[in-house]
């Protein structure tokens, strides 16, 4: 028996958006970016969302807003993959990586050992699509220990006052944490949308944006955005509607935006992932479990709590 691994769901539906994007003319990140970004917005009930080519790169910008750079220092779980560690070594800085715990998240009680003065961020990783113990994360950062081991560097770390809590939310779409978006309990997230994941755009991903009050979340979003388009105050789609083609190069920025014939597909996909897509993986889960409960060589993932439920992207079992 051949079980396939996740293939894509492809329906017709998804076959038209992206038809529709074909045949609109514009192909590049337009209108469907947009809507996909409001989308995820209020799935994940966060305030804004910024549509990227990559998880990777998404990770990457955020850590780059945040001032990271040579020499400083940020926290993930050595559990993980690889593209958690590269977006820290990609800016320059240093990976540290902690023990994970039984449910294969990073282990929060681990964390504080590794904590210096060069920390900046720590990643959780919802490996999975387990949520990571948030709550512990965050009282360990606003903790006046470790926050007084903070050393901020530049405006928007002295603004912040900590370290940021930039999650690897790549495999937890749709998960939940004490009854909330699991995405909602970090200060950005960032989802994958890559061809084996939950909600794909063949390749992409979404930067989260959630950051506490003092923040404007809507400029934070501007600033990421335009750095994604390599610094140009001008993006071709707004060029079209009316406005001057001039442009400037305000920022040396990266190239990481998303277009919008790949958005297309997860637009589709994410109007039918509550009510079809994520059921059905629980049910998938479900079947494999009722498989698995009478062996007791086997030990099936955690997925669902009193208040936590899981995204059901990966059925790790262990035995």
């Amino acid at each position: 028996m051949k079980i396939p691994f996740s293939p894509p769901y492809i329906d017709d539906d998804i076959v038209n958006e992206v038809v529709g994007s074909l045949e609109s003319g514009w192909i590049t990140t337009g209108p469907r970016v947009k809507e996909l970004e409001t989308l995820i917005s209020k799935f994940s009930e966060i305030p804004t969302s910024l549509g990227v080519n990559s998880a990777t790169s998404g990770l990457m910008l955020a850590l780059h807003w945040f001032g990271i750079s040579r020499g400083d220092e940020v926290i993930i779980p050595a559990y993980t993959y690889a593209a958690t560690a590269l977006s820290v070594l990609h800016i320059g800085a240093v990976p540290v990586m902690v023990d994970s715990g039984d449910n294969f998240n990073m282990n929060p009680a681990a964390v504080k050992a590794k904590i210096t003065s060069k920390t900046k961020a720590i990643i959780p990783v919802d490996i999975g699509g387990w949520p990571c113990d948030y709550a512990s994360i965050q009282a360990l950062i606003e903790s006046p220990d470790v926050k007084g081991l903070f050393q901020a560097k530049g405006e928007v770390q002295e603004q912040l006052g900590r370290m940021l809590i930039l999650a690897d939310a790549a495999h937890s779409i749709g998960a939940t944490y004490q009854n909330k978006p699991a995405a909602s309990w970090s200060d950005l997230a960032v989802y994958s949308l890559h061809a084996v994941k939950n909600v794909t755009s063949a390749e992409g991903g979404m930067i989260l944006i959630n950051m506490p009050a003092g923040f404007d979340n809507d400029e934070v979003y501007k600033t990421l955005r335009l750095w994604s388009l390599n610094g140009q105050t001008k993006d071709a789609f707004t060029k079209t509607q009316g406005s001057s083609w001039r442009y400037d190069i305000v920022y040396p920025g990266f190239k990481m935006n998303m277009p919008d014939v790949l958005a297309a597909i997860a637009l589709a996909q994410m109007r039918k992932y509550k009510d079809r897509l994520m059921p059905e993986r629980k049910r998938v889960y479900k079947r494999y479990k009722i498989g698995f409960e009478n062996w007791d060589l086997a030990q099936y993932p955690l997925a669902q709590t009193a208040d936590s439920e899981s995204s059901y992207h990966l059925y790790a079992l262990r035995i």
